[in-house]
């Protein structure tokens, strides 16, 4: 029995060290405009953790024929000088998972006393106007339609 499973694992391609050899290759022959060279590095390394927590995203990753440098183009498209981090993630995964979607959950841990009263009263600090930069308004994207058999990989971000 053993060696039937050594001989079906001997068999089977391991997709997650091949995905992220593939995205570890790819980062060394980036190509792309400085705003993609700036978020390669951080996409390279959310690409490599989601294989390395799913068999699903790591063989598509290394079956997908487009490059990291693709996938960061693809994420900055439309951008001017700003994409929040959820855009950024949004558009790594999409760059694989075209129908897929991502969702945050966030845990605030509060630690310590509450503040104290003049903190609490304490008026912000306001910037000067030439510090202040303007943020162009992001269209919302129209969600794809839902397919009728849906499965769902859950990933954590880091």
């Amino acid at each position: 029995m053993e060696n039937i499973t050594q001989i079906q694992n001997h068999l089977t391609p391991d997709y997650q060290a091949l995905a992220c050899e593939k995205i570890a290759a790819e980062l060394k022959s980036f190509k792309g405009g400085k705003p993609e060279k700036l978020v390669s590095t951080f996409a390279a390394a959310q690409v490599t953790h989601f294989c390395e927590e799913s068999p699903i995203f790591a063989e598509v990753v290394y079956k997908t024929r487009r490059t990291l440098s693709d996938c960061c183009a693809e994420v900055l498209k439309g951008t001017r000088e700003f994409a929040s981090d959820i855009d950024v993630y949004r558009g790594i995964v999409r760059s694989y998972f075209p129908n897929a979607d991502v969702k945050f959950l966030m845990d605030i841990e509060i630690n310590g006393a509450a503040p104290s009263e003049d903190e609490m009263s304490r008026l912000p600090e306001k910037p000067k106007r030439s510090e202040m930069k303007t943020v162009p308004a992001k269209a919302t994207p129209v969600p794809a339609p839902k397919p009728a058999l849906q499965e769902t990989i859950q990933l954590s971000l880091f």
